[in-house]
């Protein structure tokens, strides 16, 4: 993983008017957008062309997820809910409630791991854990921070973007416990994902795709 010194890069620009997730795929980089129409795009790594758009229903979507199984996951923030869809046909196939359930605060990051999905919510400031089937809460851990974002793992270490203090946290999964924390400087992180190794970020509000580097001696 990276580590001080470090610098952002911009790559390029997403297609949609606020990015505001990321997903590492085979296939591309899904991005989701957070307004009007709540499309969530697979885009070209390489040049941010779009390879695929999907209609959503979601609201405000501010996190994406790919799981093994065909399925594109949208965290919906101000829908309260998790929705999936089929990654060909772009078809609805499940939804279901995040908490808290009186729908004082919505999901944002999403990620895909070991057959649950896990995402975080800021006003709750914890980061759950769902059955992907039933909806069922199988747990949740503490997350530091004012504003969760994007998430990702990385050899047993979840990252988690804090927006407001723009710094990517590492988490011990099993309990929330800090193992590490790195500033991003220049765009905000908003959605993020990690690809060979390297955190790749979207600002929802520039629509700037970025990468965070390390900084070699000269």
């Amino acid at each position: 993983m990276p580590a001080a010194p470090y610098r952002t890069r911009v790559l390029w620009q997403s297609p949609g008017p606020m990015p505001n997730g990321l997903q590492a795929t085979p296939e591309g980089l899904w991005v989701c957008d957070q307004v009007d129409p709540n499309r969530i795009f697979l885009l070209d790594w390489d040049t941010g062309d779009s390879l695929k758009e999907i209609p959503t229903r979601s609201l405000h979507g501010s996190g994406i997820t790919r799981d093994p199984h065909g399925r594109v996951w949208i965290a919906s923030t101000f829908g309260y809910e998790l929705i999936a869809y089929d990654a060909e046909s772009g078809r609805e196939l499940a939804a279901f409630p995040t908490p808290p359930y009186d729908r004082s605060g919505g999901p944002h990051g999403i990620e895909w791991r070991d057959g649950e999905l896990w995402f975080n919510v800021p006003v709750a400031r914890r980061v759950f854990r769902m059955h992907p089937d039933s909806g069922e809460i199988l747990g949740s851990i503490p997350i530091p921070g004012d504003r969760a974002h994007g998430m990702a793992f990385q050899d047993g270490t979840l990252w988690l973007a804090d927006t407001n203090r723009q710094v990517v946290f590492g988490l011990d999964p099993a309990d929330g416990r800090i193992l590490d924390a790195i500033g991003v400087h220049g765009p905000e992180p908003h959605g993020m994902t990690i690809r060979d190794g390297t955190f790749w970020f979207c600002d929802a509000t520039t629509r700037e795709v970025f990468v965070l580097e390390r900084v070699t001696a000269p």
